[in-house]
């Protein structure tokens, strides 16, 4: 398993929503690294989150990767169908790949 921070940097992508809030994704350099998606595991779906947490385990054909925030805030909305379509992961569709909403606070 893969549970370094720079790695899961390069695994996420970010992009800002409303006012104060970032939507979190995965990158196309963690679908490199971990091969086709086969489950995720959410390590926290709620609440003040701080820069470093763990908040998804994503298990691929290759590797295994937990994914942390890079930055704190407090988590608004996860994307709880990833449980049962982790496959949505293994192609670039920001309306699908995305993983949680956080609102810097």
């Amino acid at each position: 398993m893969i549970d370094k921070l720079e790695v899961s940097a390069s695994a996420l992508w970010l992009t800002p929503k409303e006012q104060g809030v970032v939507r979190i994704g995965f990158a196309d350099d963690g679908r490199e690294l971990l091969g086709p998606v086969q489950k995720v595991s959410w390590q926290v779906t709620t609440g003040r989150v701080h820069m470093g947490t763990p908040f998804l385990v994503v298990s691929g054909a290759n590797e295994e990767l937990t994914l942390h925030f890079p930055f704190a805030g407090r988590i608004i909305r996860v994307n709880e169908d990833l449980v049962n379509h982790p496959e949505w992961l293994n192609d670039r569709n920001d309306d699908l790949d995305w993983m949680v909403d956080l609102i810097d606070e």
